[in-house]
């Protein structure tokens, strides 16, 4: 496969998710979770990627709002560490937690 067929394959796969993983990302957003309350988030994110074909972990390492999410073998090997935990002050309003 060139260089060319596999940008192109990526493109198509991106393009493929785009639309489920907007409304995933505005779930996320607007539940606007605390440090290690990201129930939902955590929740919604695993069970996006377990349909996706991904054997989901959940919960992982001790930790209940924690996952490890992988998909077939070998390499290339990718890895990715996801923090979307809220902030506090910013939220809409003074005092409000929300994402930065």
């Amino acid at each position: 496969m060139t260089k060319k067929e596999k940008r192109s394959l990526v493109n198509r796969a991106v393009a493929g998710e785009s639309k489920r993983a907007r409304v995933l990302s505005s779930k996320v957003h607007a539940w606007a979770e605390r440090p290690f309350r990201e129930v939902k988030s955590s929740r919604a994110i695993a069970d996006y990627l377990d349909s996706r074909g991904f054997e989901v972990e959940f919960p992982f390492s001790k930790i209940p709002t924690a996952f490890r999410a992988t998909r077939g073998t070998g390499e290339p090997a990718v890895g990715m560490l996801g923090e979307y935990d809220a902030l506090p002050n910013c939220g809409p309003e003074e005092g409000q937690w929300g994402h930065g």
